[in-house]
């Protein structure tokens, strides 16, 4: 029996329909304007294009980070000396490796989270703002508040779960200064609140920099974290830590 012209024109439309269906990206979250303007400019008054153009080194807590960044590709490094041993961590794109003493080690699996969450966050955290525009970031304008007298823009950032590192139920606030466009408090939800403040802030060969004083909840620990800088304001939080990069270098390579 042979297939009428309807039909195979039909079968024909649908085969179309279904090629053009499998070419096409997959849908991605809506994006909030507002926050991606905010984001935009403060990636800009920090160091914009340089970011991706640079090679960011700098001592934290005694060992040596090494952070290349571009659209498409990263590498992060650090090196120190542990029990007279020489250790190089390097995650590149995606591919964890560690040597001592230029010898490449096996690690289980404990070991393997655990050196990717030490080397991916610290240098997570010196590439603020320019990280808040990665894949997996999904940007959310709060509000305009006031913090110790000067306007300050509030979004609100949480990760895809797919690209969005080894936390990706992380929660993060930024507060962006309104009349510079600079990223100045921050508060995340990662091992209990925290809140931090800038202080020794600094631009090193276009890009701008700043060690920050990590703030605990005190008795706020089971606040929301989008409440902190109220109880900053009004100085309830209490120090922690010292989150400082020490020797930073910036060298241009592209």
């Amino acid at each position: 029996m042979k297939s009428s012209p309807v039909i195979m024109l039909l079968l024909a439309l649908l085969l179309h329909s279904c090629a053009k269906k499998a070419e096409q990206k997959p849908e991605t979250l809506p994006v909030d304007d507002k926050a991606q303007q905010i984001v935009d400019r403060a990636i800009e008054a920090h160091g914009g294009d340089l970011y991706k153009q640079a090679r960011i080194s700098f001592t934290f807590r005694g060992k040596r980070h090494v952070v290349e960044q571009s659209d498409k590709a990263y590498r992060y490094e650090r090196s120190f000396t542990e029990d007279g041993d020489k250790v190089k961590d390097v995650y590149e794109n995606g591919v964890f490796k560690r040597t001592v003493n230029s010898e490449e080690v096996t690690l289980t699996d404990r070991q393997l989270d655990r050196f990717i969450e030490d080397v991916n966050g610290v240098s997570y955290f010196a590439m603020l703002p320019y990280k808040l525009n990665d894949a997996a970031v999904i940007k959310e304008f709060v509000g305009e508040v006031t913090v110790k007298g000067k306007g300050y823009d509030k979004i609100k950032v949480t990760f895809e779960e797919l690209g969005g590192g080894h936390s990706p139920d992380n929660v993060f606030y930024f507060w962006f200064d309104q009349s510079t466009g600079f990223m100045e408090y921050l508060g995340y939800n990662k091992f209990g609140n925290r809140f931090r403040a800038p202080y020794n802030i600094r631009t090193v060969n276009g890009i701008r920099f700043a060690d920050n004083v990590n703030y605990g909840g005190g008795d706020f620990s089971d606040d929301d974290i989008s409440t902190y800088d109220q109880h900053f304001e009004a100085g309830e939080l209490k120090e922690l830590s010292r989150i400082i990069l020490e020797d930073v270098v910036v060298e241009l390579i592209r």
